[in-house]
């Protein structure tokens, strides 16, 4: 497969041909006002034409092969090899050395000397000390009606070529810097991000291991609370304490095991993972998290045949949704309402709440992918499940208000999970998959 930098410099190399083709097409167009009439302008128009298709083959072939095919036939060095033998035939037919146009060779040599290897450069640069040799004793004369004007014609065509080389030079190297820029933030960024999901799964792991060691003390609480109950002469009162004591390690046992379940997941990483409809995956996960918080009312309104797509089964997925409904009741909120849908093969959850909204702060280290010690509920769950849900190749916004009052109109979160089969025609995923956006 070809690097990226390869790719900067096939194109750069592609876009420098037109140049020279411009070149050619424009120094044909002038030669009779310079030269007097002849048919050298027809010939070179008929020369830049062939350069030019043979530039436009290399391009379409270059978007039809793609990266596993270009090195044959782009490599940088076959380019400026290329471009070397065009320019060598125009200045043939053009008066050879006579012609300031040669001098052309210099930009040639200076980017291959900046982009290839020192073999190559070398070889570059021979081939066009041998080139310009051979183009002093082979060559089609120029015939000049005015000879009293051809010095000054051949001094102000030194002028334009060295201008003309100063340009190109200068062009190709800031536009080959710019794409190695450009590269080298993506890369930076792609690094970053990384390195922040290593730290999430050394998180992740180690409340796995934390999960493993509690599970032996849990035991034990459950032995002792059975054997509480099992004593007759335990007052009714703390019957009753040691009965919600013993729902409360369930619910700790419950959540062990989940996390125990993690071992399961690299069956998602493979594409083996058991699939199930998406509408009764959300409905079992609202059951189970209202079943904890009985308080709050959660509202379920599904779209219309979500149960027809199915969705890989993943804790990872439910936990990081479980963590959204308890932002919205650490923000105060009464009422949650949940909304899901298919929409081009993706699956669409929002999440709407009536709580007191997100902060500036909150929004702040949502950006920053940072967590925030506050009420607010972004800690590392939130981290966890944000990690989750873009490595399913998924996407997360908020849609909140900057004011962070009691009233507020709430947080409104929106989750977007590709689904297990995709239509032909889905929707391409948005470049930046995690955003905020600001509402009313």
């Amino acid at each position: 497969m070809i690097d990226s930098l390869t790719r900067i410099i096939q194109a750069s190399l592609l876009r420098l041909r037109w140049l020279s083709v411009a070149a050619m097409v424009l120094a044909a167009l002038v030669s009779p006002l310079l030269l007097g009439p002849s048919e050298l302008m027809v010939r070179l128009l008929v020369y830049a034409g062939l350069v030019g298709l043979v530039n436009l083959g290399l391009q379409l072939a270059d978007s039809t092969l793609g990266a596993a095919e270009a090195p044959r036939f782009f490599s940088p060095a076959v380019q400026l090899s290329l471009d070397l033998l065009a320019w060598g035939g125009y200045l043939f037919l053009s008066g050879g050395a006579t012609n300031p146009l040669i001098s052309l060779f210099l930009p040639l040599v200076a980017i291959g000397a900046l982009i290839l290897t020192p073999r190559q450069a070398w070889l570059l640069a021979l081939g066009s000390i041998l080139i310009y040799s051979l183009l002093w004793y082979f060559y089609v004369p120029l015939h000049i009606a005015d000879f009293a004007r051809a010095g000054t014609l051949h001094l102000f065509g030194m002028w334009l070529v060295f201008a003309l080389s100063a340009v190109l030079v200068v062009g190709f190297i800031l536009q080959l810097t710019g794409g190695i820029r450009r590269r080298d933030r993506e890369l930076a960024i792609a690094r970053e991000r990384a390195i922040r999901d290593d730290w999430l799964i050394a998180l992740g792991s180690q409340a796995a291991g934390a999960a493993h060691e509690l599970g032996t003390p849990l035991a034990s609480l459950n032995v002792l609370a059975d054997d509480l109950l099992d004593d007759a002469r335990l007052p009714p009162p703390l019957a009753a304490d040691v009965q919600a004591m013993k729902a409360e390690i369930r619910r700790c046992k419950d959540t062990l095991s989940q996390l125990t379940a993690r071992a399961a997941q690299a069956q998602v990483q493979t594409g083996q993972a058991p699939a199930q409809p998406a509408a009764d995956w959300l409905r079992r996960l609202l059951q189970v998290w209202q079943s904890r918080h009985p308080t709050l009312a959660v509202a379920w309104n599904p779209g219309p045949n979500l149960h027809e797509h199915p969705l890989p089964a993943d804790i990872a997925l439910e936990q990081a949704l479980s963590h959204l409904f308890d932002n919205a009741r650490k923000a105060g909120a009464s009422h949650i309402q949940v909304r899901a849908e298919a929409q081009w093969g993706w699956l669409v959850v929002e999440i709407q709440d009536d709580g007191r909204g997100m902060s500036p702060a909150a929004l702040d280290a949502f950006i920053r992918r940072q967590p925030l010690e506050s009420t607010a509920g972004l800690g590392v769950g939130l981290l966890l499940g944000r990690a989750a849900i873009e490595r399913r190749g998924g996407s997360l916004s908020f849609i909140a208000t900057d004011d962070g009052l009691d009233q507020g109109p709430g947080t409104c979160v929106q989750v977007r999970l590709p689904l297990a089969a995709s239509p032909s025609d889905a929707e391409p995923q948005p470049k930046h998959p995690t955003e905020v956006r600001h509402g009313g």
